[in-house]
C-alpha cells in the first residue's frame, strides 16, 4: 500500500470527524473543534491507487506571547487501527516536519500509554517544573525542537 500526504480539503471534514477519538473537525472556526480555518496544517494521508484516507494530522501556530517563543501546536494525529503500524503515522509527522523545519512542535496533548510511540517519531520529552529529567510524568511535554539550518 502506498502512502501519499496532502492538505485537506472541506470534503474531508466528514470523514475526519469519523476518523478521531472525540474531536470534531469543521471547515470554519468553532468553539471545541479542530478547523481546517484555524489549521497551519491540516493533512490527510491516503493510498492514492486506492483513493483510501489512512490517517490525518491537524496542527495550529502557537503565536508568540511576550517574551515566550512562537511554536507550531499538533492538535490531533489519528490513525484507524486498520491502518496502523504501516507508516500511516510516520509519513504525516515527517511532512509536517519538511513544512515547519524552523519552528519548535509540541503536542497540544498526548497519550502517556503512546509515550515509546511519540519518541519514534522524533519527540522529546521534556519534563514539567519539579520533575526529575528521565522522567515521564504528567506535567512535560513533548517536542520536537526547531532544526538547526546548515551552512
Amino acid at each position: 500500500m502506498k502512502i501519499r500526504v496532502r492538505d485537506a480539503h472541506p470534503a474531508d471534514v466528514k470523514w475526519m470527524s469519523e476518523n478521531t477519538e472525540g474531536w470534531t473537525v469543521t471547515v470554519e472556526k468553532q468553539e471545541g473543534a479542530a478547523s481546517l480555518a484555524e489549521a497551519l496544517h491540516a493533512l490527510i494521508a491516503e493510498d492514492p491507487d486506492q483513493g483510501v484516507c489512512m490517517g490525518w494530522l491537524h496542527s495550529s501556530l502557537q503565536r508568540a506571547v511576550g517574551d515566550e517563543p512562537g511554536y507550531v501546536r499538533l492538535y490531533e494525529l489519528y490513525v484507524p487501527p486498520e491502518f496502523r503500524r504501516m507508516g500511516v503515522a510516520r509519513a504525516l509527522v515527517d511532512e509536517l516536519f519538511v513544512r515547519v523545519p524552523d519552528q519548535e512542535i509540541v503536542l497540544s496533548a498526548w497519550d502517556r500509554e503512546l509515550y515509546e510511540v511519540w519518541l519514534k517519531l522524533g519527540f522529546s520529552y521534556v519534563p514539567g517544573f519539579g520533575e526529575v529529567s528521565g522522567e515521564c510524568g504528567y506535567y512535560g511535554d513533548m517536542v520536537r525542537p526547531p532544526v538547526e539550518a546548515t551552512s
